[in-house]
């Protein structure tokens, strides 16, 4: 990779991480924390703020697939479709 890469990889990097911290300073600003700029680090690094079982993977919790891994049982015909037992 040259210098000139090196330094582009970089900055759009930097763009994004700021593109980020904008974005999530709008959905998580609680009490005027989005002033910290530890807490703003932490937001951008780590987007869901706890791993309870409302934000958490659902196969954890529940035994369940994710979103994506249903996907791509779909795509590839794996599907079995579960009945609903809602009234």
């Amino acid at each position: 990779m040259s210098d000139r890469d090196s330094k582009l990889a970089r900055a759009i990097r930097r763009h994004h991480r700021n593109r980020l911290q904008w974005n999530r300073r709008q959905y998580w600003d609680k009490d005027g924390l989005t002033d910290n700029p530890r807490w703003l680090g932490k937001v951008v690094d780590t987007p869901t703020p706890c791993s309870c079982w409302m934000c958490g993977n659902p196969r954890r919790y529940f035994g369940e697939k994710t979103m994506q891994e249903l996907r791509q049982d779909e795509a590839d015909g794996l599907t079995v479709k579960k009945p609903y037992f809602g009234s």
